[in-house]
């Protein structure tokens, strides 16, 4: 069998109605020459091999697919419902692409006379036997445009880098001083409850989204049944026209805001604000984060201090026209070049802090790892970032579930979530121990700007600085969709309106850095215990026990209880950093 020609992102085509879809607009299977596993299994029987040989890997297929994946952008966007100019949504809840292809075809349908298409022309048969001039006729084959609907999907593999590209940002580099003020067994306790209690918010959000998909494909089987051709015909109308604003939120999608509506109604509001919020306050960390690397840097390689408002200045006049793209899709190279950068950031930090060890003489690692105190007087700023480190990812988690195309690969996404989620925060604690006992208890919330001097340093620093400037639309992006949709013009709203108000949010942003610049533990503990709990602790299980009529007595009470201990720890953890403020200024 051939191999289906798709991207990473789109797997199997879905025909669309040719009655209702002039001849010049029909969907099609394209299909390119190449190996799979079938195929050679298939030639090995005939040959009577005993086993067949795996397929070779196309290299430049498999890099240019990495580079063309926008898993992560599109989940942003279809975070908070959503969807780009070319993207449309079934009855059932099932995302598809529309994609405009041309190619030749025999004209007429016929198949014309040879290949080529060009043939010469002859008057009688006597001249055939003379010397004539031949001429040419037109070609047998026309251009013709065709209307592609894919369905929308792609491997468990995208997913998953999805979920490491969402979840590791630069809030790991906050995790050394936060461990350094709340000392080792506070902290690696608070990441073990946090995570716990993220996860198992996360597993009751899926179910929630598998309980109202299962209800939406009943509902359609049904329409179906009572109304013929009713999905296709609602499909073929979504196919040919677009919505007047195609970012406005699905009825039909489900999203995070989505599911928070079926279950609270308008007290959905709460739950849009919290996202809100906390890709805002994301986007307020890294404003501070930004001008504190620079400063350092240009201190490197110039040996002068330059106010860190500077900086600040000249982030927001990039950050600006950056908030006015509306499909982040175009953001993906971009993005992949953070990726790149953030991963070798990391990479170098822990190398710059192995070989910081090691240049001291008097100690080794795993004497400063026993030194290192238990517990600190500030331990309880801690419990804000522990719940921040997970950057709001929380809301990706529903749009990457929808992305897994397999169905058995649906299946198991929550529980791969489970593993790659539980795989990040064991590097991120020991990211955390081995930067903390390698620079001390000095070290900065802002950690690359913690870094001894060197050359080193100054690249890891201005890399750092870099990915987060890219990252910095990404995040803002769902938040300002939410504003955006607060309005009751915004399905009228005019672009420049839009980009007059996202201007002045990111001017807001800036002057509250600005305010903020000293004390970017105090803003991220802050963050994580007055928004990050609500929006990964109290409201999934709450979501669960009105979405889930069938869940049991026990698992009830389970999410009462949790959402209960989210309200405690987020009440008790904000007034602890709102009242011990000064403490935590840099």
């Amino acid at each position: 069998m051939p191999e289906a020609d798709s991207t990473s992102f789109l797997s199997g085509l879905s025909s669309t109605n040719n009655n209702a879809v002039p001849s010049s607009l029909t969907a099609h299977h394209t299909y390119v020459a190449g190996e799979d596993a079938h195929r050679l299994r298939r030639t090995a029987e005939r040959l009577g091999l005993e086993r067949a040989r795996n397929p070779m890997v196309n290299v430049r297929r498999a890099v240019a697919v990495v580079l063309a994946d926008h898993t992560l952008e599109a989940a942003r966007m279809h975070s908070v419902g959503a969807l780009g100019e070319d993207e449309h949504v079934d009855p059932q809840g099932t995302l598809h692409m529309r994609t405009l292809t041309r190619r030749k075809r025999p004209r007429g349908g016929g198949g014309g006379a040879g290949a080529g298409g060009s043939m010469p022309q002859y008057g009688a048969l006597e001249d055939l036997f003379q010397k004539t001039v031949l001429v040419e006729v037109e070609s047998d084959e026309e251009i013709v445009e065709e209307l592609v609907d894919a369905v929308e999907g792609g491997s468990l593999t995208a997913a998953i880098f999805g979920i490491i590209k969402g979840t590791v940002g630069p809030a790991i580099l906050y995790l050394p001083r936060g461990f350094s003020m709340a000392g080792w067994a506070v902290a690696i306790v608070s990441m073990i409850l946090a995570t716990c209690s993220y996860l198992y918010s996360a597993v009751r959000l899926l179910q929630c989204w598998r309980n109202e998909k299962t209800k939406m494909e009943r509902l359609d089987e049904i329409r179906a049944f009572l109304v013929p051709h009713s999905a296709s015909s609602s499909s073929l109308t979504k196919l040919n026209g677009a919505s007047a604003d195609p970012h406005a939120p699905h009825p039909n999608m489900l999203s995070y805001p989505e599911l928070a509506r079926r279950a609270f109604g308008s007290g959905a509001v709460f739950v849009q604000f919290g996202i809100a919020a906390m890709q805002f306050g994301v986007c307020l960390t890294y404003f501070i984060f930004v001008p504190q690397n620079l400063v350092e840097c240009t201190r490197a390689l110039t040996g002068e201090h330059i106010d860190p408002a500077k900086f600040l200045i000249l982030m927001v006049l990039v950050e600006i026209p950056l908030s006015w793209i509306r499909d982040i899709r175009r953001l993906t190279p971009t993005n992949i070049l953070a990726t790149f950068l953030i991963a070798f950031g990391l990479l170098s930090c822990l190398i710059i802090a192995v070989a910081t060890t090691m240049k001291d003489p008097e100690s080794n690692f795993v004497s400063r790892l026993t030194s290192l105190p238990p517990t600190n007087h500030n331990w309880f700023l801690f419990v804000g970032t522990s719940f921040f480190v997970f950057e709001g990812s929380i809301t990706l988690l529903v749009p990457l579930q929808e992305v897994v195309f397999a169905p058995s690969d649906k299946e198991r996404f929550p529980m791969v979530n489970v593993e790659v989620t539980s795989g990040i925060v064991v590097f991120y604690v020991f990211f955390a121990m081995t930067c903390w006992a390698s620079f001390g208890d000095s070290v900065k919330t802002a950690l690359t700007a913690s870094l001894p001097n060197g050359t080193m340093a100054t690249v890891v620093q201005f890399a750092y600085s870099l990915a987060v400037i890219l990252t910095f639309p990404l995040q803002a992006f769902p938040a300002l969709e939410v504003v955006f949709h607060s309005f009751s013009d915004h399905q009228s709203m005019s672009p420049l309106k839009r980009n007059t108000i996202a201007s002045i949010i990111v001017i807001l942003l800036g002057l509250v850095a600005y305010g903020s610049i000293d004390y970017l533990g105090n803003v991220v503990s802050l963050l994580g215990s007055l928004v990050g709990i609500p929006i990964a602790l109290i409201f999934p299980p709450l979501m669960h026990n009105i979405l889930s009529k069938d869940a049991g007595v026990q698992t009830k009470v389970a999410n009462y209880l949790v959402a209960s201990l989210g309200i405690v720890a987020m009440g008790a953890a904000s007034y602890a950093t709102i009242t011990a403020w000064d403490q935590g200024a840099e």
